[in-house]
């Protein structure tokens, strides 16, 4: 399983940055055998170190072998996003970084006190038009499941439409 960067600030010149997960997880069946880059086993998965020389894996503590969404370590199973790389085409820096979200977020606008955020710049713009469409679909697409109320009321929609745009481009 190899996960998706996300965009966030860059912690040296808060322009725009990839934040990595640091390993790849492999179910046990998985073919290792061409791997090159250091590799674990851990219960059911092979962990493959991506950045070696800036985070080599370590075993969280407990059994619980699964993964989960990123937050607090409770030493249950390990946290996805949560801590990881950052790279900057910037600055070109390259740090570990343990993940603060959404205060992290590149794709974020503060609208009438409520934070609207995005993992990315496909995702903004898949929410602006859902904010910005007279007729939205469906909020069954992963983008735009969660957009909360706040920014599709009418007396906020012009506010964060305003905002979207400008950090977009249009």
């Amino acid at each position: 399983m190899h996960c998706t960067p996300i965009d966030i600030s860059c912690p040296s010149c808060a322009g725009k940055a990839a934040f990595l997960e640091p390993f790849e997880f492999h179910a046990a069946d998985f073919d290792i055998g061409n791997e090159t880059r250091p590799y674990h086993r851990w219960g059911g998965w092979y962990v493959v170190e991506l950045f070696p020389n800036q985070i080599s894996w370590k075993a969280p503590t407990g059994s619980s072998q699964y993964l989960r969404g990123g937050g607090a370590d409770n030493g249950s199973g390990y946290p996805l996003m949560h801590y990881g790389v950052v790279r900057c085409d910037g600055c070109h820096s390259s740090q570990t970084k343990k993940l603060d979200w959404p205060g992290d977020a590149y794709w974020k606008w503060e609208i009438r006190g409520e934070l609207l955020w995005a993992w990315d710049r496909k995702q903004a713009e898949a929410i602006r038009d859902y904010i910005a469409s007279k007729r939205p679909p469906s909020r069954f697409g992963p983008a735009l499941r969660y957009v909360p109320s706040h920014f599709l009321s009418a007396k906020n929609r012009d506010a964060a439409l305003k905002a979207m745009n400008a950090t977009l481009g249009q």
